[in-house]
């Protein structure tokens, strides 16, 4: 009988023993990482033919994330913007208080209406020219521009300010009845909301933003946002818009204007009926324009909660692919480890013989 004898070098042995303790520890870097991130390690190579199934949940779940990232922007923006337009109607509210008792006939406080409308129209002009973050809230679609002009300003459109506006058409003030009648039939036609040709225009010398019309008389666009795949938003209040330009007319009235300095009652009545009746038609428009906002900020925040609950649900989905039994990577981690700790053992114990020993 031939007896054949297997025989394995030394040499040969330690390649098997290393080779053995890269692969204990190759699957015990896996293990570690499936069960502190409850996720498969090579999750495209184990899947298989349902990676694509994940691949599509990731991009949706991606998608999603993005809209929730500019969604919130778009709240903050529209916050902002409600809070301006609060400060700027409450701001008009308190002059309204004070001018409604001198609408009729001169009161007690006639004397300090013009420089109250003054201070008015100033903090009014500051508030319609917040921005945020470096964007003109109140400019339409023209952002990088300063919503209202100052005015004392000489606005480049047009080579006038808005001070040389109102003295070119009111001059020292009406004298009579026609004459408050002339000069208000003249503001009329100045801040209407919808006009845009004339250099004295509101459009041209006291608002910098984006007109209502454009050339052709149509509707200029006003500021969108895609708040979700195939959705968008028009959203954005303008300061050309009716009631900033009432609001300003009627200031724009008693500041150029000394009420108290008109001697005819009634071209003091005719006067002061028409500014005072605009102030409050324009906060009046004001609390419209910030209810038709708070329409707007519900609707984003709605998309807002929808799109955070699907990407829940895309995680989920995604966990249900990718995810590892917990209960199983952390048993496979400590066989694994006590594995690699016997081979550790047995190279040591393999290392340390020696024939020497024995001689």
């Amino acid at each position: 009988m031939i007896s054949i004898s297997n025989s394995v070098s030394t040499y040969g042995s330690n390649l098997l023993r290393r080779q053995t303790v890269t692969d204990l520890t190759n699957q015990l870097m896996k293990a570690e990482y499936e069960v502190t991130t409850g996720l498969l390690q090579d999750v495209y190579g184990e899947l298989g033919a349902r990676s694509a199934q994940s691949l599509t949940l990731r991009s949706q779940m991606a998608t999603a994330e993005s809209f929730v990232d500019s969604n919130t922007l778009l709240a903050n923006r529209m916050e902002v913007t409600a809070d301006a337009l609060g400060a700027l109607r409450e701001t008009a509210q308190e002059f309204l208080d004070a001018a409604i008792v001198n609408r009729d006939s001169k009161g007690s406080t006639v004397e300090t209406l013009q420089m109250l409308a003054k201070t008015t129209q100033g903090q009014l002009v500051a508030t319609a020219n917040t921005t945020y973050q470096g964007a003109a809230l109140f400019s339409g679609t023209a952002t990088d521009t300063t919503s209202l002009q100052a005015w004392d300003q000489v606005n480049a459109a047009s080579g006038l300010s808005p001070a040389d506006v109102m003295s070119g058409i009111v001059g020292t003030g009406p004298t009579t009845t026609a004459e408050a009648e002339a000069m208000i039939a003249q503001l009329d036609a100045v801040f209407s909301s919808d006009a845009s040709a004339g250099t004295s225009g509101y459009e041209t010398t006291f608002y910098n933003g984006t007109d209502l019309l454009d050339e052709t008389g149509a509707p200029n666009d006003r500021l969108t946002a895609r708040i979700d795949t195939g959705t968008e938003i028009s959203y954005g209040v303008q300061a050309n818009d009716r009631a900033f330009t009432q609001l300003m007319q009627g200031l724009a009235m008693i500041a150029t204007t000394d009420p108290a300095a008109i001697d005819d009652e009634d071209a003091y009545e005719a006067w002061m009926t028409k500014a005072v009746d605009m102030i409050s038609a324009g906060v009046s428009g004001v609390l419209e324009l910030e209810t038709e906002l708070g329409g707007q900020q519900n609707r984003v925040a709605t998309m807002i909660e929808t799109q955070e609950s699907r990407i829940d649900l895309y995680n989920s989905q995604i966990l249900d692919l990718e995810g590892v039994d917990e209960y199983e990577a952390a048993t496979r981690l400590t066989t694994l480890q006590t594995q690699l700790q016997a081979s550790y053992q047995v190279t040591s114990l393999m290392n340390s013989l020696s024939f020497l020993n024995y001689m």
